[in-house]
Order: structure tokens, then C-alpha cells, then sequence
């Protein structure tokens, strides 16, 4: 019986274990091959961890939408050398966070989207290249689309290069750059923001966020096209600020700048405190309701705002959402302007073309050159993207001159970018140095100071550079006569130029043309009396008849006017220029003055509004004068060592 059982047993077990045997090597061999798989899983790289081989980064950050995120245990289980963050590290608080300590720079993901900048990027690029920060710690992303210049084809080789090179830790692009080149609800209007406009950019914004934690990216900063990084150190400075949102405070070349200082019912307000951070009357980093432009927001915090609108009666607009998401979650957004950071171009009207954002660059390339001895310069491989500079003329006059202290290049490197970046020729005149005179000098020269003189502000001597200064012009003076040139335009080395100078300089010759103005001399730039009566010329809009005025920063003067000032022997009696000015268009306001030059008959004149100014003003850090803080004229020559002449 037993055996009956065994013969119909055992075939049963025999059956199962093979059955089992073959069970368990299915399921080991799809275990197997899904391991394969996964092991073939594209793996999205860690900014600061060894970068996949070359030609493979690029296909990651392109498909990333759509690819499996596999990280590497190792990865998640510690602080990776560097103090980078793993993901437990995320969850702790932000006190704690600021308690770890980094042996390298923090990683950096730079999203740029670009649309109709090709006449920017040049400039925009070589500055970005040229950040003092270690490149392999940055990870690049760019988006643009719906171009009408030649921002794809400048953005798509400039990547190439880019990622050829491999000094970045990575680099994503992705261009549209075909038809339609506009979007459907934009109409005629290339630079237009339209609903879908913001939209997009609003997707494309939170796209990147997206991307940057996935990549365990330390900061994200969101830069403009047109936002140009002058200072080097910026990204460092920033960083070094430890901040949630901060921006630096850029430039425009006027009251425009990459923050608000308020916000009324989700739009700009200015404040009281907004020129002064602008003017830089206040340095530090500033609590703002809004910034922009260049935004650097710290991903290490696990309270960061999105730019999802999370109530309908928010704009639609990517920077007024965000502010009100960070505000919303108490983020405080700040600027700063402790350094020379940058500049940007104001935004355009929605109506605008192309060619306004143009001019509007040469306007802040002049700006930028007034006060930076390094200017906004190009890398070799981006020139031939480069619009030329004008053809240098001398805007219509016969001579244009620079007089310039030998003892100042850095005036002279200025003075002479701004006027390239204008197309303005000139002639170099080489200051005489009041602090090289002597009263012996003067003596020589027939030069005998006015004794009543004295300084209607200040109540002091007339000074040593004040000498100096008016023997500068007096030499222009006779190089005019001695050249037979009708018409000049004289320009100190210490002056910032209006927005479109030269077009408003033509214009206001061509009034005076209209009306056939007798003029000898014109003011373009100059300190007015508080208590100026000067009425506008008729038939004119931008010419005034000059009052009593400071300051000799640039004006045009015909060769009958010079005859005037050179037949009023001003030597025998010196006194400044600009003293000597009103007094010789009988408006200065000492009578006593006034009767030492009887023949009082300049027919003075002035622009207005003025179209140029100093670069400092007094008490401004970086202000320097060569006339106000030299030696007073009776002061004895053997102090003079002891004295420094600023």
C-alpha cells in the first residue's frame, strides 16, 4: 500500500520542484533584465559629481520631460564632498542649513531666456564667460524662441562652442528659430507681452525650477539677456550674501532699475527710499517688494516661492507673481548695491520696434564707458555679430576737443570709449596742471588774479587749478583762431552724456539754424542758479537765454565768441571761467565783478534741457576735483609739497 502511494506521489513532487525550479528562473531573469534596464536608464547629472561623457549631457537636459530619474545611492545617502545637499539634508530647517560648512563654491543653475536680443548677446555672453566663478559649477539652460533677428542662429553656435570646450558642468539649449516668429496675439508688435507671452514664460520659469532641484542645483539665477554683469565677482557676492532672493541693483543710465520700491495693488509705485538705493545715497542690501532682471534665488531653503499663480486676481505677469508668492510665505526679496554691479536697458513700450532697443544699448554703452575703464567688450568669436559703431565725425562742428590733466588716463580711457561708442572725432588737448604753477609762473605769463575775487559760494581765493583750468581753455581758444575753425565744441574729461546725445545735439543746432540764432556761445552742460530767470528762445523748444551759471563741463562756442573772451584780457584780471562767463553775458550776480570788464556783450545761450552732466557730483564717492580742492593762489609755494592737489 505504501508503495502504491509512493508510485503515485513522488511523480507529483517531482513535477512540483521542477515547476518551482522553473518559476523562480523567470522571475530571477526578468529581475535580471529589469536591472539592465534600469542600469540603462539615462541618469540626470548631479552639478558638482563627475558630468556623463561628453555628447550625452545635452541629450539629458533635452529629453529630461520625458526620462526616468535615476540618482546614485551614494548620492542620496550623504553630504557629497563640496557640502552639497542630499535629500534629508533638504528637510532641516533653514537656521540649521547655515550651520554647514562648504569646501567648494556652491553649484549654480543659470536659466536665460532670450527673445529678439541678437544686438545684446554679444556683450551679454562674453560677460557671462567672463564671471569669476568656477564654471564647472555651473550648469547652463537656455530657451528661446519666436526670434525676428539673429538671436537662434547666435545662441545655437555660441552653445556648441560652449559645450565643446566642456568647462561647464553641463549645458542645455533649446532654440525655436522658424517660423511663426510671432506669437498669434501679438499683432505687428514684435516686442509686445501678450497674454500666451507671459504664459509661456511663466511655464518655461517653472520648467527650470523644476530642473535645477532635480540636479540638486544650490541656486538658481534667473538672468535677462540684457542684463550685463559688469563686475565680475557679482555671482560670488551675491552667494557670499546668503540670502533666500536677492538681485544686484543695476543700472540703466537713469531712474530705471531691476527693482520697485513698492508695489500698489500688485503694480509699480516709486517710494521715498527707491532713488536714494538708485543714486547709491544708500549702500547695503534693501528689503524690496519686487526684483528682477538677475534673480538669484537660494534652493538650499525648502520655503521657496513658484511661479504658479495661486489666485485669479494676481496678474498674469512671471515677476509680480513671484513677489506676491514670496510675500505671501513672508520671503523677503532684496537688492543691493554695495557694489558696482551691472546695468540693464529699460523695458519697451509694447508698440516699440527692434530699432529702439538698439539705440537704447549705444545709450547704455555710453553710460557704462563714462564711468567703467573696463567697457562692455566682445569675445573674438561673437564680433561678427556686433553692430559697428558709427563713423566718427565732429557732429557738425568744425573741431570737437577733449582737454584732459596728463595726471588723469583714466579720464582719458573714459572719455575716449564714450565718444567711440557715439562716433564722436575729437582733438586731445593736454590740460595745463595748476599744481605744476607757481606765482613766478603766472608772473611770467602776465597772469594777475582779480584781488576782489573771491568765491561767491565759498568766500575763498580763486585756487591754483581754477588757473590751470582757464589757461586749458585759452589754449582751445587759440587753436581755433590759429586753425580758422567758425564753430567748436569744447569738452572737459569728467562728463556723462544724455541718452541719444547726438541726435538731440543736432536737433538743437538746427533750431538755432531755423531761426538764424546769433549765438556765440551755447551751454550743453552746467550748474544753473536756483534763482535763474531764463526764458526759452522763441520759435525754439530746447534753447534757453542763459542766466548765471557754474560750471564750464562741455559748451560750443563760435570764433567770434572766443575773440570776445581773449579781447577782454582776461590775464590782467583772472577770475574763473566760469565766472568769467556770466560775467561777459552781463548775468553775473556781483556788480562789482561786472565792472572790471566794461565790454560785457557774449550773446550766451543754453540747452534745455542741459544734454550733459558731471560723472560725481561733490561728496559722491569717486568724486575728485582738480580746481575746488587745490591750493589757493596766495598760499605759499613751499606748502605745496605738503598738500596733496586732488
Amino acid at each position: 500500500m505504501k508503495s502504491a502511494f509512493m508510485s503515485r506521489f513522488l511523480p507529483s513532487v517531482v513535477h512540483f520542484v521542477i515547476f518551482y525550479i522553473l518559476v523562480c528562473t523567470i522571475v530571477t531573469s526578468a529581475a535580471n533584465s529589469r536591472s539592465r534596464k534600469l542600469n540603462r536608464t539615462k541618469r540626470i547629472p548631479v552639478i558638482g559629481q563627475p558630468q556623463s561623457p561628453r555628447g550625452e549631457t545635452e541629450e539629458l537636459f533635452e529629453t529630461v520631460g520625458n526620462t526616468t530619474l535615476v540618482l546614485d545611492e551614494t548620492v542620496s545617502s550623504r553630504v557629497r564632498e563640496g557640502g552639497h545637499v542630499y535629500q534629508k539634508a533638504r528637510e532641516i530647517n533653514d537656521e540649521k542649513f547655515e550651520s554647514l560648512e562648504t569646501k567648494v563654491e556652491p553649484t549654480v543653475f543659470i536659466a536665460l531666456l532670450v527673445r529678439n536680443k541678437a544686438h545684446t548677446l554679444p556683450y551679454f555672453l562674453t560677460l557671462l564667460e567672463g564671471l569669476d566663478y568656477p564654471k564647472e559649477r555651473i550648469a547652463l539652460w537656455i530657451r528661446s524662441d519666436h526670434n525676428e533677428d539673429r538671436t537662434g542662429e547666435i545662441l545655437t553656435k555660441w552653445s556648441r562652442k560652449i559645450d565643446n570646450m566642456g568647462k561647464y558642468h553641463s549645458i542645455s539649449s533649446q532654440i525655436v528659430d522658424s517660423p511663426p516668429f510671432r506669437q498669434s496675439d501679438q499683432g505687428n508688435f514684435p516686442v509686445k507681452w501678450t497674454e500666451k507671452r507671459y504664459r509661456h514664460v511663466i511655464r518655461l520659469k517653472e520648467e527650470a525650477f523644476k530642473i535645477a532641484k532635480r540636479l540638486w542645483a544650490d541656486y538658481i539665477w534667473f538672468l535677462d539677456a540684457d542684463a550685463f554683469i559688469l563686475n565680475n565677482q557679482t555671482l560670488k557676492s551675491l552667494i557670499s550674501k546668503k540670502k533666500h532672493i536677492v538681485a544686484p541693483m543695476l543700472i540703466s543710465g537713469g531712474l530705471y532699475s531691476n527693482f520697485w520700491g513698492d508695489m500698489d495693488k500688485f503694480y509699480y509705485k516709486r517710494s521715498d527710499s527707491y532713488k536714494d538705493i538708485v543714486n547709491r545715497k544708500k549702500i547695503g542690501c534693501f528689503e524690496v517688494p519686487l526684483v528682477h532682471t538677475a534673480l538669484l534665488v537660494n534652493l538650499r531653503y525648502t520655503n521657496i516661492p513658484s511661479f504658479v499663480r495661486m489666485n485669479n486676481s494676481v496678474p498674469e505677469d512671471d515677476i509680480i507673481i513671484f513677489a506676491i508668492n514670496a510675500k505671501e510665505r513672508n520671503i523677503p526679496m532684496e537688492v543691493c548695491n554695495d557694489l558696482e554691479y551691472g546695468a540693464t536697458l529699460a523695458p519697451l513700450q509694447d508698440d516699440s520696434d527692434l530699432m529702439r532697443d538698439y539705440e537704447q544699448l549705444v545709450n547704455l554703452r555710453a553710460e557704462v564707458a563714462a564711468y567703467w575703464l573696463s567697457p562692455m567688450t566682445i569675445s573674438e568669436d561673437l564680433q561678427q555679430w556686433v553692430l559697428g559703431d558709427p563713423v566718427a565725425s565732429s557732429v557738425g562742428f568744425d573741431q570737437v576737443y577733449v582737454i584732459n590733466l596728463k595726471r588723469r588716463p583714466d579720464r582719458l580711457i573714459r572719455t575716449q570709449n564714450v565718444l567711440r561708442v557715439l562716433g564722436i572725432d575729437f582733438h586731445l588737448l593736454e590740460a595745463t596742471d595748476g599744481s605744476h604753477l607757481s606765482t613766478e609762473n603766472l608772473t611770467d605769463l602776465g597772469i594777475h588774479p582779480l584781488p576782489s575775487y573771491r568765491d561767491t559760494y565759498s568766500d575763498r581765493l580763486m585756487t591754483m587749478g581754477e588757473i590751470g583750468c582757464f589757461l586749458s581753455h585759452h589754449q582751445v581758444w587759440q587753436d581755433m583762431l590759429k586753425n580758422h575753425h567758425k564753430t567748436a565744441l569744447i569738452l572737459e574729461d569728467d562728463i556723462r552724456f544724455e541718452p541719444y546725445f547726438v541726435y538731440q545735439l543736432q536737433r538743437l543746432f538746427e533750431e538755432a539754424g531755423n531761426i538764424k540764432l546769433d549765438w556765440d556761445m551755447m551751454y550743453l552742460g552746467r550748474k544753473k542758479s536756483v534763482n535763474a530767470k531764463e526764458p526759452k528762445v522763441k520759435g525754439t523748444d530746447f534753447i534757453v537765454e542763459a542766466d548765471y551759471s557754474y560750471w564750464t563741463l562741455g559748451y560750443a562756442i563760435t570764433a567770434r565768441g572766443v575773440k570776445k573772451m581773449i579781447e577782454a584780457k582776461p590775464f590782467e584780471k583772472l577770475v574763473p571761467l566760469d565766472e568769467l562767463f556770466p560775467i561777459m553775458f552781463d548775468k553775473h550776480v556781483n556788480a562789482e565783478l561786472k565792472s572790471a570788464f566794461p565790454v560785457r556783450n557774449l550773446k550766451a545761450f543754453s540747452a534745455e534741457p542741459l544734454l550733459m552732466y558731471p560723472t560725481h557730483y561733490t561728496g559722491e564717492f569717486g568724486y575728485v576735483s582738480d580746481t575746488e580742492q587745490s591750493l589757493q593762489y596766495n598760499q605759499q609755494n613751499d606748502n605745496r609739497s605738503s598738500k596733496e592737489e586732488l
